[in-house]
């Protein structure tokens, strides 16, 4: 069936997009079918407090929000259902892609892969939970692209709401090239609702999925929309051109508030400044060259709002000039 891939979703990045990142994109921004928490795992037999503070309803009101859960068997899965049906979800996201080698050797992520026996159990307990609609996030496999194909009949034996896949083995982790043609061969075979996750960085990335694939039930983006998070609301609105004067206006008003919120959780200035620091190393990588040098250079709060308003200044005036 033939489908408009208008279907945009926020892919889940560890100590990026925790809820105050996705309430403030949400409300600025939007254009968002579903936010994917940071996974959820058990670590030494208990859930992790950042964890539980991050899927807290109070914490994302008004945010379409997917928990995802990292588990590695059955029993892991039961308990991390649980959780979430306590938190009153009713989705679930099972990762089956992080390519990590702590995790993924660990038999979670990605590293379930290659275990077809592993990943039928965890997928049979689903179905204690009717009350919960599971999807599955995968990639081709760990260190064999033909993982996902021997997987396909398993879980079109399921009711999931879809399977992401992320065209590239795990051992590749963000390296390389993702693979069309694997994705392509997935699809053929795959009978479940498919998402698209891999590089999208542009609203004609977008566009070109959809003309390879008019099938396909939507995308997935990460750091694409960490590097330009208009990007879902630019493409709802059949916008290619991402930077415009107004553009770059909303995105200042966006990072202000994004820093207003990090100062106040933040415990101390040090704190902030390592927040901030790890924040740009994916944000806004199209801003003036010199000028973001020299905010990474910064090391105290003053400096940092110095570099920042000059930084936007020189960016606003040049798509200014640009459009002269």
């Amino acid at each position: 069936m033939t489908t408009s891939v208008t279907s945009i979703h926020f892919a889940p990045l560890q100590g990026y997009t925790d809820a105050m990142f996705r309430s403030l994109h949400n409300e600025l921004w939007g254009g968002i079918a579903a936010y994917y928490t940071p996974f959820v795992r058990i670590e030494k037999g208990a859930f992790r407090r950042k964890d539980l503070a991050d899927i807290a309803p109070a914490a994302n009101v008004g945010v379409p929000v997917v928990p995802q859960m990292l588990p590695r068997d059955a029993d892991e899965l039961c308990r991390l259902a649980d959780l979430f049906i306590d938190n009153r979800y009713t989705r679930a996201d099972i990762n089956m892609a992080c390519p990590f080698p702590p995790v993924a050797l660990h038999g979670r992520g990605a590293g379930l892969l290659p275990h077809p026996d592993a990943v039928e159990r965890i997928l049979e307990a689903t179905r204690r939970y009717p009350e919960l609609s599971f999807s599955v996030k995968m990639r081709l496999g760990w260190d064999d692209a033909d993982d996902c194909m021997r997987l396909a009949p398993l879980l079109n034996d399921y009711s999931l709401h879809h399977v992401t896949l992320h065209p590239r083995i795990g051992k590749m982790q963000y390296k390389g090239t993702p693979s069309i043609e694997a994705f392509e061969a997935f699809g053929e075979v795959c009978r479940l609702p498919l998402i698209y996750n891999g590089d999208i960085v542009s609203v004609g990335g977008i566009t070109r999925l959809h003309e390879l694939f008019p099938w396909l039930s939507g995308v997935m983006i990460g750091r694409g929309l960490l590097a330009a998070p208009q990007l879902a609301a630019a493409y709802a609105a059949g916008d290619t051109r991402l930077f415009s004067p107004s553009v770059v206006s909303r995105l200042q008003h966006f990072h202000n508030a994004l820093y207003d919120r990090l100062q106040a959780t933040s415990q101390g200035e040090s704190q902030l400044m390592l927040r901030l620091h790890a924040l740009w190393q994916y944000f806004l990588p199209d801003a003036p060259r010199r000028e973001r040098k020299s905010l990474l250079k910064a090391r105290d709060a003053a400096s940092y709002r110095r570099a920042a308003a000059i930084l936007f200044d020189s960016w606003h005036e040049a798509c200014n000039s640009d459009e002269d």
